[in-house]
């Protein structure tokens, strides 16, 4: 089973004409080369800008992946609070915005996105809850199955003041660990999926220790804890624009980088038949 995983595409059709133009390019070119699933792991659009999510849910429609079986997509903090700036101008603005998008208005955002591509989670019009949320692709030995997070952190003047901090809710982390959830992914090659780096990189500096503090994934102990007794043989991520591989306790996270800065550069993984893995980030 082939794997491409792209993230932080951060489509902006006002500023990049041609932004869904090349995505759909890329997508056609991952396809065309036999890849069997996309993962995008968030940043899908730049500003919070729900008409290109519509434009890019138009482009899996015509180009026949609109299906759960092809496409899963979850969203990041740009999908829901938009562009940070940490300019003078650029920090109110984003602290706006942040604040426009707490309590309610936070959980309609994420629930938005997802109806948006609603056929790449399920096709059980009784489901509401979208996260985290499991499905079983053929490949390995007994199937692949991806388990999706959402790593969004709701905003808050103290732990998320520009909204780029992320968090793995303790409510997702005790489903993902219930006996039914546990029984489908037994003795299946399981990824997971979110969209904050666990690791972004070692500060050298108080501005480096402010950027990373702005940046990380909170509580990331717990949802490593969580990951190991669930079995996880790969985690999938973005935000941190850097295209890398690292282990931490013996699992292995994949960062594919940013398509606006590579445009045609992802992360390809091949999952063999005796459940072993082959990885290299390539150009298409």
């Amino acid at each position: 089973m082939k794997i491409a995983h792209i993230s932080d595409i951060h489509l902006d059709s006002q500023r990049n004409p041609h932004c869904l133009e090349e995505i759909e390019v890329l997508i056609q070119r991952i396809f065309n080369n036999g890849y069997d699933h996309l993962v995008l792991t968030g940043d899908i659009v730049d500003v919070a800008n729900y008409d290109d999510l519509y434009l890019l849910r138009e482009i899996f429609e015509r180009n026949g992946i609109l299906n759960w079986e092809r496409v899963t997509i979850i969203p990041g903090n740009h999908d829901i609070f938009g562009k940070y700036e940490f300019s003078s101008n650029g920090v109110g603005a984003t602290a706006s915005r942040a604040i426009q998008s707490k309590g309610f208005n936070f959980t309609k955002k994420l629930h938005d996105f997802c109806d948006i591509f609603r056929e790449t989670i399920t096709d059980e019009p009784e489901i509401t809850m979208y996260f985290p949320f499991v499905k079983v692709l053929n490949g390995g030995k007994n199937g692949v199955a991806l388990l999706s997070f959402s790593s969004v952190l709701e905003w808050s003047v103290r732990r998320n003041p520009v909204g780029s901090r992320g968090y793995i809710h303790a409510e997702q982390r005790h489903a993902a660990m219930q006996k039914e959830v546990l029984d489908v992914l037994n003795g299946r090659f399981t990824i997971a999926l979110f969209h904050h780096a666990y690791r972004i990189f070692e500060p050298k500096n108080a501005a480096d220790a402010a950027f990373i503090w702005s940046m990380e994934l909170i509580e990331r102990e717990s949802f490593l804890k969580t990951l190991k007794k669930l079995g996880v043989k790969l985690a999938l991520h973005g935000h941190y624009h850097k295209a890398e591989i690292y282990t931490i306790d013996g699992l292995e996270f994949m960062n594919s980088g940013s398509v606006r800065n590579a445009t045609s550069k992802i992360n390809s993984i091949t999952i063999h038949d005796d459940d072993s893995y082959s990885q290299a980030f390539i150009k298409l």
